[in-house]
C-alpha cells in the first residue's frame, strides 16, 4: 500500500529557509562557471556576423599562431550555410579569455552573404528568400469543434480582433556553458550549468562515444535556465573537443550577446480572431488564424481556446521560419501566448456587451473540468477557479473597477485600470526517479540524487522531507544533488522536479527509518515495532528517549543505505490560478505603472511555503517583464539583432516591481491532492492581466505587446 503524506506534519508545509540561501546571497556558492580546475584553458565562440551567409573559405592559421592560443575547433566548415546572426562557427581555447577572443577575431572567413528574412513580414513577403528546403511556412494541425459558423450567426454579440506578442529571450544570469576535463583518455568530468544533469551526461557520452558511466556531470547550483538548458549544446561538445585536443580542462561559457542570439527564446504569437458569446455572456464560438515564429526551424504552437469552454471553434495555425535563433522551451511553453490572446479577446467582447469581464469568465468556465487528486477524490477545477476568483477580487478591490468608457472620460492624463486573467498547467511527476538515503553511524544523514536545483529550492525541500520522517532539523540533512553518478533524477522542466523527486525522497527516508529500527532494536532491548521517532530522539515504547546520535551509534560500522522510488498517491497534476492587476497609464507619455498584482494559485500539497512563494514571486515578475518590457528586436535591413545585451534588452528594475499579493489556495482538499509543481503556472497570466488593465484604463485595446510607451501611444493615436 502506498504511503501517504503525514496528516499532522512537523515540518512539511512550513516556510523553511533555503539550505544554500546564505551561500548564494554571500557569493560563496560555487557555480559551474566558477570552476577553475588545475591547468584550465578559457574558450570563446566565434559566431556569425550575418543573418544568412555561406562560408566560402575559412583560415584559422593566424589564430593558431597567436601566443597563448592552444586550440581551435571548427563548428561550421567551408561550404556550410549560416542561418542566423549568432550561429556558431568556431571555438578557440587559450590561456585567457581575452586571448581566446583575440583568436576568434583572427580567424579569416570569406562569406557569401545571402538574402535574409528576419521578421515574419519579411518571410511572408512576395519574393522572400526561401529559407528552408520546405519553404518559409509550415501549417499546423487544423482544429475544428462543433459548427463555429452557425454559432457565430446565432451569437448575441461578437468581436473581431488582432493581437500579437514578440519573441523574447530567457536572459539566464549564468550564461550557457560547461567546464570540461578529461580524466585520462576515456573518462570525463563536466561542470555544467544545466537543468538536466542526466541528459548532459547522455549527450556528452554519445558525442565522444564513451560509456555514460564514464561521464560525470556536476551541477551543484546553477544560475537560471527557464527551459533553455536541457543539453550540452554545440558549445559543450566544442569544449570537450578542445579539452581532448589540448589535454587540459576547458572553460566555455557564452557571452551575453551569444546568450541572447543562440541560446533559445520564446516564440512570437499573433492572432486574427472572431469571438462570440450568447446573451448570457457565455462564449459560444471562436474562429482564429494564428501564427508565430520559433526561429529558423522550430515551431510556435500555443493552446487556443485557452481555459474556457468554447463549444464551437475553428483554428488554423502557421509556423513561420525566419533567419533567427531557434526557440526553446521557456517557462510554461505556449501558455503565456495562448492566455494573452484568449484573455484579450474575451475582455474586448465583454466590453462590447457591457458585461463585467469577470462575469463573462465565470459564465464561460466548463461545467465539469476534472483534475486528479493523489489520495482524495478528483476535483472540478472550475469550482476551484470560482473560489480563487472570489479571493482575488477581494484582494485587488475589483469593486473599484470602472468601465472603459468611464475611464476614458476621466479628467487628466493619468488613467487607472484593472485587469484579470486565468491560467492552467499540468505539473505532475514522473515515476522513474530515485533518491538514496544514507544514515551513518555518527548520526549524519545524506540524500543523493542526480536531479539539480534550478533555483526552486529542491535541495531544501528534499532535506525537509527526510527531516520530517527522521525527527531531525532540515539543516541536519546533507541534500547532495546535481551529480550524474547518483540515482536518476528528474530534469527540471514543466514544473515536474518536486512532484517527481518528493515521493522517492519520502519513501527513501521511510525505508531508512524502518531499517534503522530493525538494526538497532536489539541493542535497545526492544523489538523494531517498539521504536518510533521523536524530535531528535528515538522513542522506545513511546517513553524512553534515546538521542538520535546515540541510537545511530548502535549501527556499528555499517551505515543504512536505501534507495527510494516513486509511489502512487503522493502527487497529482492539473492546477489553475488567476491574477489581477491594478495600474495607471500616463496618456501623455505612454508609461504604464503597476500599482498592485494579486496572484491566487493552487498546487496541491505545499511542501515549503517559503520556497513556494519565492517561485510565485519569480513567476509574476517574469510575467510582468513579458507584459511591459521584453522584445528581441531584429533589424530588417541588416538582419541583425539590435538589442542582444542587458542594456537595450529591457527588464524591470526594482522600482518597476509593484506590491505583489500572493494567495496560496491551500486547504485540506488541496493537501490531499499531493505534490504538484508550481514553477510554470504563476508566470502565465500576468502579461494578459496587464494588457487587460491597460485597455480598461485607456478605453481602447493596445493590441501589440509589450505595453511600451510606443505601443501605448500608437494605440491611442489610432483610437
Amino acid at each position: 500500500m502506498a504511503a501517504l503524506w503525514p496528516d499532522n506534519p512537523r515540518l512539511i508545509g512550513e516556510g523553511v529557509p533555503r539550505l544554500d540561501g546564505l551561500a548564494k546571497a554571500s557569493g560563496r556558492a560555487k557555480y559551474p562557471s566558477d570552476e577553475r580546475p588545475d591547468g584550465l584553458l578559457f574558450a570563446a565562440v566565434l559566431h556569425s556576423p550575418h543573418a544568412h551567409a555561406k562560408i566560402v573559405k575559412i583560415d584559422t592559421s593566424k589564430a593558431e599562431a597567436i601566443p597563448g592560443v592552444k586550440g581551435v575547433h571548427l563548428i561550421a566548415n567551408e561550404g556550410a550555410t549560416l542561418r542566423y546572426h549568432g550561429e556558431e562557427i568556431a571555438a578557440v581555447a587559450a590561456e585567457s579569455e581575452e586571448i581566446a577572443r583575440d583568436g576568434c577575431r583572427a580567424i579569416a572567413i570569406e562569406f557569401e552573404v545571402l538574402p535574409h528574412a528576419v521578421t515574419e513580414a519579411q518571410a511572408l513577403a512576395d519574393g522572400a528568400p526561401r529559407l528552408t528546403p520546405r519553404g518559409n511556412t509550415q501549417a499546423g494541425r487544423a482544429q475544428e469543434d462543433g459548427d463555429p459558423d452557425a454559432a457565430l450567426k446565432e451569437a448575441a454579440a461578437s468581436i473581431e480582433g488582432e493581437y500579437s506578442v514578440p519573441v523574447i529571450t530567457h536572459v539566464c544570469l549564468e550564461t550557457h556553458g560547461q567546464v570540461v576535463r578529461w580524466d585520462g583518455d576515456a573518462k570525463m568530468t563536466v561542470w555544467s550549468s544545466t537543468q538536466n544533469v542526466d541528459g548532459v551526461e547522455s549527450e556528452m557520452a554519445g558525442a565522444f562515444n564513451v560509456p555514460a558511466t564514464d561521464v560525470t556531470v556536476l551541477t551543484p547550483v546553477m544560475g537560471g535556465g527557464f527551459g533553455s538548458k536541457f543539453g550540452a549544446d554545440t558549445w559543450g561538445v566544442a569544449a570537450g573537443e578542445l579539452a581532448k585536443k589540448t589535454g587540459r580542462p576547458v572553460w566555455l561559457f557564452l557571452d551575453r550577446v551569444q546568450e541572447h542570439l543562440t541560446a533559445g527564446n520564446r516564440p512570437s504569437a499573433s492572432a486574427k480572431l472572431t469571438l462570440a458569446a450568447d446573451k448570457d455572456g457565455k462564449l459560444s464560438a471562436l474562429i482564429a488564424e494564428t501564427a508565430g515564429t520559433g526561429g529558423i526551424s522550430r515551431g510556435a504552437a500555443f493552446p487556443l481556446p485557452y481555459v474556457y469552454e468554447v463549444p464551437n471553434s475553428r483554428r488554423q495555425h502557421t509556423d513561420i521560419r525566419v533567419n533567427g535563433g531557434n526557440a526553446r522551451a521557456m517557462r510554461a511553453p505556449g501558455h503565456p501566448q495562448g492566455c494573452l490572446i484568449m484573455e484579450s479577446a474575451l475582455d474586448d467582447l465583454a466590453e462590447k456587451m457591457g458585461i463585467d469581464p469577470l462575469q463573462m469568465r465565470l459564465a464561460s468556465l466548463a461545467e465539469q473540468d476534472t483534475v486528479p487528486s493523489g489520495s482524495g477524490e478528483p476535483l472540478n477545477r472550475s469550482e476551484i477557479y470560482r473560489e480563487q476568483i472570489k479571493l482575488g477580487t477581494e484582494a485587488i478591490g475589483w469593486n473599484q473597477r470602472k468601465s472603459r468608457a468611464e475611464n476614458a472620460k476621466a479628467e487628466g492624463p493619468i488613467k487607472r485600470g484593472f485587469g484579470m486573467a486565468l491560467h492552467q498547467w499540468g505539473g505532475g511527476g514522473r515515476d522513474d526517479k530515485q533518491v538514496t538515503c544514507i544514515i551513518n553511524p555518527d548520526g549524519s544523514v545524506e540524500l543523493r540524487s542526480a536531479t539539480q536545483d534550478i533555483g526552486t529550492g529542491c535541495r531544501t525541500v528534499l532535506a525537509q522531507i527526510a527531516a520530517e520522517v527522521l525527527g531531525l532539523k532540515t539543516t541536519d540533512i546533507n541534500s547532495n544533488i546535481g551529480n550524474s553518478q547518483f540515482p536518476p533524477g528528474q530534469a527540471s522542466g514543466g514544473s515536474t522536479t518536486t512532484p517527481s523527486m518528493a515521493p522517492p525522497a519520502y519513501n527513501a527516508a521511510l525505508e531508512a527509518r524502518d531499517l534503522l529500527f530493525k538494526r538497532i532494536a536489539g541493542a535497545l532491548d526492544a523489538e523494531p515495532g517498539d521504536l518510533s521517532i521523536g524530535e531528535g530522539v528515538i522513542l522506545v515504547k513511546g517513553e524512553r528517549e534515546v538521542p538520535w546520535k546515540d541510537a545511530c551509534r548502535k549501527l556499528g560500522t555499517m551505515p543504512i543505505n536505501v534507495t527510494g522510488s516513486f509511489s502512487e498517491g503522493l502527487t497529482a497534476q492539473g492546477v489553475g490560478g488567476c491574477q489581477f492587476v491594478d495600474l495607471t497609464v500616463d496618456t501623455e507619455t505612454g508609461v504604464v505603472k503597476l500599482n498592485k498584482i494579486v496572484a491566487v494559485q493552487d498546487t496541491g500539497l505545499i511542501l515549503n511555503m517559503m520556497t513556494w512563494k519565492s517561485q510565485v514571486y519569480g513567476g509574476v515578475i517574469m510575467g510582468l517583464n513579458y507584459g511591459l518590457f521584453e522584445e528581441l528586436v531584429m533589424d530588417p535591413s541588416t538582419g541583425l539583432s539590435l538589442n542582444p545585451d542587458m542594456e537595450l534588452y529591457k527588464l524591470a528594475g526594482a522600482s518597476d516591481i509593484p506590491e505583489i499579493d500572493i494567495i496560496p489556495f491551500d486547504n485540506e482538499q488541496m493537501r490531499k491532492r499531493g505534490v504538484i509543481g508550481v514553477g510554470e503556472p504563476p508566470t502565465i497570466a500576468t502579461a494578459a492581466a496587464i494588457g487587460n488593465a491597460v485597455a480598461n484604463a485607456l478605453g481602447t485595446r493596445v493590441p501589440h505587446f509589450p505595453m511600451t510607451p510606443m505601443n501605448v501611444l500608437n494605440a491611442l493615436a489610432k483610437a
